[in-house]
């Protein structure tokens, strides 16, 4: 039996890393389904000038973007819970690659399975990856999907 984390934000990307969590599964496998509500997105003054009326941290705080997620994962669980044992939901908020790394520390994974968006090298320069810090920082395993 194994416990793969699989960190999906609805991105092309992330869908992929959902089928390979289904190629890799076997029937006593466990998966832990996490989405990251990003910090930024209530902090950022470009979604504040965007959205100038919303306050959008009591938004986050409220709980309706993790109510959306938790949404959103209920719908991939029944694609991934008739080829394993336990699915279980997480939605956390914060840093993507902390909380990702956080998350399946404490739920003890083998194996991260994280989508990969392709940014290239000037753009992880920019805007950072996701991806290339948990890859840089886990202790276990982590398949990459394209």
């Amino acid at each position: 039996m194994k416990k793969m984390l699989v960190a999906y934000d609805g991105s092309d990307a992330s869908k992929k890393a959902i089928d390979m969590c289904l190629k890799c599964s076997d029937d006593d496998d466990e998966v832990v389904l996490l989405t990251v509500i990003p910090a930024e997105l209530s902090e950022s003054s470009f979604t504040k000038m965007l959205l100038p009326t919303i306050d959008l941290s009591s938004v986050v705080k409220s709980g309706s973007f993790k109510d959306k997620a938790m949404e959103s994962l209920s719908k991939i669980v029944k694609e991934i819970e008739s080829g394993v044992k336990k699915v279980d939901i997480v939605v956390e908020s914060g840093d993507p690659a902390d909380e990702i790394l956080m998350t399946a520390k404490k739920n003890q994974a083998d194996i991260i399975i994280v989508g990969y968006k392709g940014y290239g090298k000037e753009g992880r320069f920019l805007l950072g990856s996701v991806t290339d810090k948990v890859v840089r920082h886990a202790s276990i395993s982590v398949i990459v999907v394209r």
